[in-house]
């Protein structure tokens, strides 16, 4: 294909075939785990667990997806009839598995129900997350480009004429989000994804992030990070593009001989040691 490249209604499951293209998740864990992690994936395994909150995120972005389609959240969300039940109300047996392979929605309890129709209504609540959703243009986006010689693909969960935007569930308190954005590469992604609609078009921006809890009262916040920390994760992302293209063009991911390592300690250990020992 002839780069840059914008489909438009691609699968998640084919635009995550294309591993011939570094992906924001990808250099991330190669940026943060090194040459064993990359070749971990490079085999074609994944380094995230399918966990409880991976569903209900996964769920939710398909309902605000739907919702920026002019969808409603009752079209997208299906609850079994007590008829299709086992006795004892629980869900499983023949009538069960029927009715769920009929259903073109998602299929989810009660709890699970109530649980995304109080973000969704939150989210739509906040005035910036309800602008961003009423004027989004584009969904379902998969864009392919170049950055310097290096092969980059990106997947906007929604895109305005003005603006790409992101959205996050988290179950993280609003003043320990930061550590969200360290541990899973937020900024990395901003600085990748407007790359992204840079070379489609758009002027440089910033990236808002939607994020909504997922636990009670299902609060919903919209964000911009901090600039000097996107600019230093492009430098990351750039340096982290090099050194696994050296790595997949060599085979070599890991050195012969990593010696004997000294292990890295935080500074407040460091001073916690110091008080020790001037108390003794």
């Amino acid at each position: 294909m002839d780069l840059p490249f914008k489909a438009i209604g691609m699968s998640g499951d084919d635009y995550r075939s294309r591993n011939d293209f570094f992906s924001r998740s990808y250099l991330h864990a190669t940026a943060s785990h090194g040459g064993e992690a990359q070749q971990w994936m490079d085999l074609g395994h994944s380094l995230v667990p399918y966990t409880n909150s991976i569903r209900i995120g996964s769920m939710f972005d398909r309902i605000v997806e739907g919702v920026c389609m002019g969808k409603k959240m009752s079209d997208m969300i299906v609850s079994p009839p007590s008829s299709v039940l086992a006795k004892n109300g629980h869900r499983r047996g023949k009538a069960y598995d029927e009715w769920c392979e009929s259903q073109t929605g998602m299929v989810c309890n009660d709890e699970t129900q109530f649980q995304l129709e109080s973000m969704l209504e939150n989210l739509m609540k906040h005035p910036q997350a309800r602008r961003l959703v009423d004027d989004t243009n584009e969904n379902q986006v998969s864009v392919f480009f170049q950055i310097g010689r290096h092969r980059v693909k990106v997947r906007p969960d929604g895109c305005t004429p003005y603006c790409w935007w992101d959205l996050k569930t988290t179950s993280s308190k609003w003043n320990q989000l930061w550590r969200s954005m360290t541990d899973y590469g937020y900024a990395e992604q901003e600085w990748l994804y407007v790359e992204g609609a840079k070379a489609m078009g758009l002027p440089h921006h910033r990236m808002p992030f939607v994020f909504c809890q997922t636990m009670a009262p299902y609060s919903t916040r919209v964000f911009y990070l901090p600039e000097d920390i996107v600019q230093a994760a492009g430098v990351r992302m750039k340096n982290t593009m090099d050194i696994a293209a050296l790595r997949i063009a060599t085979g070599v991911y890991i050195p012969a001989d990593q010696g004997i390592e000294e292990l890295e300690v935080p500074r407040f250990v460091r001073k916690e040691e110091e008080l020790y020992e001037d108390v003794q």
